[in-house]
């Protein structure tokens, strides 16, 4: 109202200065002249001021010129259809001028809007990038709350259903807003009566997320939907910012997480070395021992279980770091078998019968690799066999299928596939005692040679671990 007032008291006093220069120099200018700068103060009024001000300027200013200049002069009596012409043309400009004015000061005040948000946009994005963690993400809520009003984010599973600050009608467009994922509340189409206005932050995510609760504007005004839509896009950032952050911190637990199992695997490949040698020396002469002592023989197979156990420590560290390479060669099975046979104490209760054809075919495979597994085998049935243990071997057209079968209780169905997993010990079943690691490093040592490990139950209730091998000469499968 203020700038329809201002407008009109300048073009008027527009007019009176011109109508007082024409008709003083009128015989300089003549009536054409006079007539144009009557325009002035028309254009310049509908262009600030709009129609309103335009036509009451065109109006005063055709009365004026009519007065002042037209013959008879300074009377308002017309004498000819030129005299109409000069009243249709000031209007006529007055209209067209102000259609054109306020278009363009609609398409400008459109332009200084969206940059103004794009600028809000570009300086909240750099609120929120200078640093991935919670600060910045504060930072950003305070800079959108000081220019769009009071900010909270809320959990879905944290409805503040005793904050005074939210009404029933505002509860119950945030659920809204927490079960669609879209905008609810003030300024919106759903629950506009609302004091909040509630903003999901991932767009059409309305299962996870949090949901940005904005109070109504300082000044009490009804937020219109460019408004909403511009509120719409911070919120996106915010949420954003806090999937960010979310992932920096997961990254840096992973992160955590993987330098201390490198520590562990580095300590315990360590500690398996260090003991290496030692329980080399304690082996062998417990070894000479238990051939005059026999009550030396279980603290033999004490310690050779506990060299086996520094072993598939050193073996688990191997297969976890990446540096397992095996080499490759042609292997006599009927030997390898023999030598772990002999490598291990036999408890007397337990009868170990071979069931290998002396003619067998040679496979393929690292011979220091096979002999741990096939000491691990064993080593797992003695464990757990009640009365015998039997070592198969058969041979195909292109690989060799060894078995290690024990009599004991067996493992359950479902309990199978987990007795290859690290320090796995089955409760209930045959496979309590133990490291664990023992049928792990058989997994890894086999798929590492390219062999394949599966378990089974025989017809009696007992254990089955059989072992693929390729042939010699052939690809492994």
């Amino acid at each position: 109202m203020q700038r329809f007032a201002t407008t009109c008291v300048i073009g008027l006093l527009a007019v009176s200065g011109i109508a007082w220069l024409t008709s003083a120099y009128l015989p300089v200018l003549g009536f054409a002249s006079a007539a144009l700068l009557y325009l002035l103060p028309v254009l310049y009024a509908a262009t600030r001021g709009g129609v309103g001000p335009g036509l009451i300027v065109a109006l005063v200013g055709a009365g004026s010129y009519n007065f002042f200049l037209l013959p008879p002069r300074y009377t308002f009596r017309i004498h000819g259809i030129d005299n109409l012409v000069s009243v249709f043309v000031l209007v006529a400009v007055a209209l067209v001028t102000s259609r054109l004015a306020t278009r363009l000061m609609a398409r400008e005040a459109e332009a200084l809007e969206r940059a103004r948000c794009s600028g809000e946009l570009a300086e909240l994005s750099a609120i929120l990038a200078s640093h991935p963690s919670a600060a910045p993400l504060q930072a950003g809520i305070d800079w959108v709350a000081a220019r769009h009003g009071d900010l909270r984010l809320l959990a879905e599973g944290a409805l503040p259903e005793r904050d005074a600050a939210f009404s029933p009608l505002d509860l119950s467009a945030l659920a809204w807003a927490f079960h669609n994922g879209d905008a609810t509340g003030h300024g919106t189409a759903v629950m506009p009566a609302a004091d909040w206005t509630f903003m999901p932050l991932a767009p059409k995510n309305p299962k996870e997320g949090h949901v940005a609760a904005i109070a109504r504007p300082f000044d009490g005004r009804l937020r219109e939907q460019a408004e909403i839509e511009h509120l719409r896009q911070l919120c996106i950032l915010l949420g954003q910012s806090g999937d960010r952050h979310a992932l920096e911190t997961e990254r840096r637990e992973r992160e955590r997480l993987e330098e201390a199992d490198r520590l562990r695997r580095a300590f315990l490949a360590s500690l398996a070395h260090d003991f290496r040698t030692p329980l080399t020396v304690i082996t062998g002469r417990l070894a000479i021992l238990a051939q005059n002592h026999p009550d030396a023989r279980d603290a033999l197979g004490a310690a050779q279980r506990l060299d086996r156990m520094m072993t598939d420590l050193i073996g688990a560290a191997r297969i976890e770091a990446g540096s397992l390479a095996p080499a490759m060669e042609s292997v006599d099975l009927v030997d390898a078998v023999s030598s772990a046979v002999n490598a291990l104490m036999v408890p007397q209760w337990i009868a170990v019968e071979r069931d290998i054809p002396a003619d067998l075919p040679f496979v393929t495979g690292d011979p220091l690799l096979l002999h741990h597994v096939i000491t691990n085998l064993l080593d797992n049935a003695l464990k757990h066999a009640r009365s015998c243990v039997t070592l198969l071997a058969r041979a195909t057209e292109d690989v060799v299928l060894f078995s290690v079968v024990d009599d004991g209780p067996g493992i359950p169905f479902d309990d199978r596939t987990r007795v290859f997993e690290r320090f796995i010990r089955l409760e209930g079943g045959d496979r309590e005692d133990g490291s664990g690691l023992g049928l792990a490093i058989v997994k890894g040592f086999t798929d590492a040679m390219g062999m394949t490990v599966s378990v089974n139950s025989t017809l009696d209730g007992g254990t089955s671990l059989a072992v693929t091998m390729p042939l010699a000469g052939r690809e492994a499968m």
